[in-house]
């Protein structure tokens, strides 16, 4: 048999578009990713569950089991017997119902590191090292965080200090400089005195006041800044120039559990030589501790290269905070902390390796339609769209490269992806196809009541009031639609047995026939009872009593979409490389393969337990010598049989 590797590595990136990882690859403008591809073996095939969406997609590659069986079944959860208006995000580990990689290496003694996997917090390493894993990012809190919150940093989310107004920043107003101690600067020198705006703080923090100075260096305008917790010289952070960033700060803040030290960093945007444009931004306030395990482990994890900046970039760009330049240093500060992190836990003792890399889901949610040809508003500005996405490729590639560099050659590596990407394009609403089929009524709107949408990467909740008096069927999540049981929901109507059934084909009558009126389009594509959707991986009680998918040619990024499904630049696949010891050089298989086939493949290479419910197949065409186990176990029966004959004839004298 080959060689047994000595480590294994999974490496997640989020949403890659599979196409432009193979053509990148093979044009040499993704090096590492090359490599492995050259290396290794390419399924270009790689098909993932439905739902196309991220905290059921990841579980389904760490336990490789089906949505149905692991019991995580969309970006939010819905548990029987709470209101059918009541979801949760899907980023608690206790909801998982079966067992991960990690948790059955660690039968056979086997230590494992689990980097910001989604849906694997609270942890479940208990003899290894485990970072994040409660959201999509590392600081990027979604466990314990309602749904209309969307999302929560340890600490403080994004900042903006401007002296224009935009949305959610802090206005900066300059006035004469005065009253500060030690810090040099000349006569026409200009402060201002900020309270910052914290945004999406998990814990309450207590108010931060910074003190700004803007100075002339040389010549008339106004081309420095100084920014400082006080005025003097023990308080001042940085000082700074037009495009340059600080290097890590580190300091302490008060919230409303005590002091949390934090690390940060601030780049200079902009700044006039009159002082009148003025834009400094802080991708955050980034806790130095709660986010590992075992508890204390974040003080050895540190990183004077990079911060794991939250959802770096994903709303400052949309806000025109920041321009695309910046948007790549932003993320690349996060792979480089990635880097710096991985380097020191693999000075530890450890087998397997888990990472997933959120970078590339976000770009696509920032601007995916701005690079689609089919909906650019501006088509002259897809090419500096297309730079940007290729340049955010890259540093996820580089990251990629320096892990696989520590882990030796000896190591066996799958890179997978949990889904593809498309571009944002017209809604769909199963709530208006069940109001028009008389299913679902709402509440008179109260006075003043407004009709917001939060926008965030699954559900959308809405503030219109379901009456569930009148209501027989209602939407929830991304592609459910549940019958208002009375005796299973708590507000129920509808009869279980004959009535139960109408509803459903009333639903699945209704969603087939819609068609949307600004297109003349048919939104939907496939609406099958929960009993008929066991054949693409969802059932059990998890899961609505009508299950829907959407045309690719409306909805959101990724989501409501078959796995085959593709729109203009997109394409819903998965991506899946393997390379290391016991794979094949150079091929491209073509073959199904689904996402729930990596778990055992990585099994059988390395004679690791297989997780209990894994529901996967071993990718046998991967595999140098697919028959190599029967050709060992042959081998080992020959032996067995030879030595047992020695034993059993008699003595010579």
């Amino acid at each position: 048999m080959s060689k047994v590797a000595s480590k294994v590595l999974v490496l997640g990136i989020d949403s890659p578009v599979p196409r432009y990882i193979y053509q990148w690859a093979r044009e040499g403008k993704l090096p590492a990713l090359k490599k492995l591809i050259d290396r290794g073996v390419w399924c270009e095939n790689a098909l993932v569950p439905f739902p196309t969406i991220t905290p059921p997609n990841w579980t389904s590659i760490a336990t490789g089991a089906w949505p149905g069986t692991h019991g995580i079944t969309d970006f939010e959860q819905h548990m029987p017997g709470d209101p059918l208006d009541v979801t949760h995000q899907g980023f608690d580990s206790g909801e998982i119902l079966s067992e991960t990689l990690w948790q059955a290496g660690e039968r056979v003694g086997k230590k494992s590191i689990v980097l910001n996997w989604p849906t694997s917090w609270p942890p479940l390493v208990k003899d290894g090292y485990q970072i994040a894993g409660f959201g999509l990012n590392i600081t990027d809190w979604r466990k314990d965080i309602p749904i209309g919150n969307v999302t929560a940093n340890l600490l403080a989310h994004d900042m903006l200090l401007s002296t224009e107004y935009y949305p959610r920043s802090t206005e900066v107003s300059f006035r004469k400089a005065s009253g500060w101690k030690g810090v040099e600067h000349g006569r026409d020198a200009l402060e201002a005195e900020v309270s910052l705006k914290l945004f999406r703080c998990k814990i309450p923090m207590k108010p931060v006041v910074w003190h700004l100075l803007v100075d002339r260096s040389g010549g008339d305008g106004y081309d420095t800044l100084v920014v400082a917790k006080s005025k003097d010289t023990g308080g001042v952070y940085a000082r700074l120039k037009v495009g340059e960033w600080t290097k890590n700060i580190e300091d302490s803040f008060e919230t409303e559990k005590g002091p949390y030290r934090a690390a940060f960093r601030m780049k200079l945007v902009e700044l006039s030589p009159d002082a009148q444009q003025f834009r400094l931004y802080i991708p955050g306030l980034f806790a130095l501790e709660g986010w590992g395990y075992p508890p204390g482990i974040e003080k050895e994890l540190t990183s004077e290269r990079g911060l794991p900046t939250a959802r770096t970039g994903y709303e400052p760009f949309l806000l025109e905070w920041i321009d695309g330049k910046t948007l790549v240093e932003a993320y690349d500060l996060h792979h480089d902390w990635i880097v710096d992190v991985t380097k020191a836990l693999f000075a530890k003792p450890w087998d397997m390796y888990f990472i997933h890399i959120h970078t590339i889901d976000w770009i696509y949610h920032t601007f995916s339609i701005e690079l689609e040809p089919l909906t650019a508003p501006k088509k002259d500005l897809i090419p500096y769209y297309q730079d940007l996405e290729l340049k955010l490729y890259q540093g996820v590639d580089a990251c990629i490269g320096e892990i696989v560099k520590m882990a030796g050659d000896d190591a066996l590596i799958a890179v997978v992806s949990d889904h593809g990407v498309k571009a944002r394009t017209v809604k769909f609403d199963a709530d208006d196809v069940l109001e028009k089929a008389g299913l679902l009524a709402y509440l008179p709107e109260e006075p003043g009541q407004a009709q917001v949408e939060m926008k965030g990467i699954g559900f959308t909740p809405k503030t219109r009031r379901i009456d569930w008096s009148k209501t027989k069927a209602a939407s929830q999540r991304t592609i459910y639609i549940y019958v208002n049981v009375k005796g299973r929901d708590p507000q129920g109507i509808v009869e279980p047995g004959e009535e139960y059934e109408q509803v459903r084909e009333q639903i699945i009558k209704a969603l087939h026939e819609y068609v949307e009126p600004k297109t003349g389009l048919p939104p939907i594509v496939l609406a099958v009872r929960k009993e008929d959707a066991r054949i693409i991986g969802l059932y059990g009680d998890r899961v609505g009593d009508v299950i829907y998918a959407e045309d690719p040619r409306f909805g959101k990024e990724h989501g409501a979409f078959l796995t085959t499904a593709r729109y203009g630049f997109g394409d819903l696949r998965g991506t899946i490389i393997f390379a290391g010891p016991g794979i094949k050089q150079g091929e491209v298989i073509q073959r199904n393969v689904w996402l729930t086939d990596v778990v055992p493949t990585l099994c059988y290479l390395t004679d690791l337990p297989v997780p209990k419910d894994c529901e996967g197949a071993v990718i046998y065409q991967a595999l140098e010598d697919p028959d190599a186990n029967a050709k060992e176990l042959a081998s080992l029966r020959r032996n067995v049989e030879r030595l047992k004959r020695m034993v059993e004839r008699p003595p010579m004298c």
